[in-house]
């Protein structure tokens, strides 16, 4: 980095002109195969004592995890027996129904009840996600926790409703809960000299690809942010229950060939990446490199084979007879990175059809370049993992 010096303490004259500012800091580059891990969190619970006021319905938590309280009043009347916790707590009144629907369906709720006085007459109802009663419980004279926790197989809980005949009741120390999504999955991503990504998500113990996604990522010094889709593999579900999300890279910084650490913000939840660089990106590409027949390639359950020609046209089907074609481009010649268009026949390939894009990379099985992986999607649509092995 170049110094600045002062000039010198004479009286006159003119002396020499300063030196230029040093250039600016060249980025980083993020292009590259990384492999590292995905650490996923548990989603958070919802969690409330209604400590404010508010007679106009509001929501708790943060999308697409939120409950939302309509019907009722949080409010505080000064009347210590009247919360279980704090000094507010939510009202339910006759001839008023109060509800509580929960954006994304969870696994466990808690929370404290009471009539206001003896002899008030009042029902809470908790239904799943379908609308299928869990739970039909009179509601007690003095404070009592409700609980209710659904197990593996069953449906999620999806809303509760109050039914006050007469009197009125309250809500206090209300928390709600999601199914774990705790996980540290194995990554592989494929970073191209434009700046585009693809990675792919495996369950690290038994080597299930769970979802994959595609973006681009942007690069300022050797800070990393960026933007795409994620998308859930067949018979998997992201953590807030959909199939494809958006998502956003931040706090991501990157070490040019060595180290790449981002957070990615999706379906709800921020996953935690750390991943180190993978030298076969350094190989370089060419269609020569990729051009083969390959025999053994499993498209979305279908067993397939296709052949990349010479020029890079890719021809083939699957064993239901779903024509595909398309082309592999050299991006740059240094990078074993490549540009890779795959259509499934509209005629043939029924709702796989469509015409994805994507990257793929040459990397080795038995032998060196023996397989092409690549991921192509229609963005926000829907995604295709392959490994095809020659």
């Amino acid at each position: 980095m170049l110094g600045l010096f002062g000039c010198g303490g004479g009286s006159s004259g003119g002396g020499a002109a300063p030196p230029p500012p040093p250039p600016p800091p060249v980025a980083a580059s993020a292009a590259g195969i990384w492999t590292g891990q995905a650490v996923t969190p548990d989603i958070p619970d919802i969690v409330t004592g209604f400590e404010f006021d508010d007679a106009n319905g509001f929501v708790i938590g943060n999308a697409p995890y939120t409950a939302d309280f309509q019907g009722g009043v949080a409010e505080s009347r000064g009347i210590g027996a009247l919360y279980a916790d704090g000094l507010f707590s939510w009202h339910v009144a006759a001839a008023v129904a109060g509800t509580v629907t929960f954006a994304t369906p969870g696994s466990t709720m808690s929370f404290s009840t009471r009539t206001v006085t003896a002899g008030d007459n009042a029902t809470i109802q908790v239904l799943d996600e379908n609308g299928t009663e869990i739970l039909l419980t009179a509601v007690p004279g003095a404070f009592t926790q409700i609980s209710v926790a659904r197990g593996a197989g069953e449906s999620l809980i999806g809303s509760v409703i109050v039914t006050v005949a007469t009197g009125e009741i309250v809500i206090d120390a209300f928390t709600f809960g999601y199914p774990s999504t705790a996980s540290i999955d194995d990554l592989g991503c494929l970073v191209a000299p434009n700046d585009e990504f693809v990675c792919v998500v495996s369950d690290a113990i038994t080597d299930d690809i769970i979802s994959a996604a595609s973006g681009t990522v942007q690069v300022n010094g050797n800070q990393v942010t960026g933007s795409g889709n994620i998308y859930a593999a067949p018979g998997e579900i992201l953590p807030n229950g959909s199939t494809i999300a958006a998502l956003t890279i931040s706090a991501g910084t990157v070490a040019q060939n060595t180290s790449l650490d981002v957070t990615i913000v999706s379906a709800g939840l921020s996953i935690a990446v750390t991943s180190t660089f993978d030298a076969s990106y350094n190989r370089g590409s060419s269609l020569a490199t990729v051009a083969a027949m390959y025999t053994t390639f499993d498209l979305l359950g279908d067993a397939s084979s296709f052949d990349i020609d010479v020029a890079g046209v890719i021809s083939g089907q699957t064993v239901t007879g779903c024509v595909l074609s398309g082309q592999v481009s050299i991006i740059d010649a240094a990078a074993n990175a490549y540009d890779v268009n795959l259509v499934a026949d509209a005629a043939t390939c029924g709702a796989l059809a469509g015409d994805y894009n994507g990257l793929g990379s040459s990397q080795d099985e038995n032998v060196m370049d023996d397989v092409f992986v690549f991921g192509v999607d229609i963005d926000g649509q829907s995604m295709i993992v392959g490994e095809a092995v020659k």
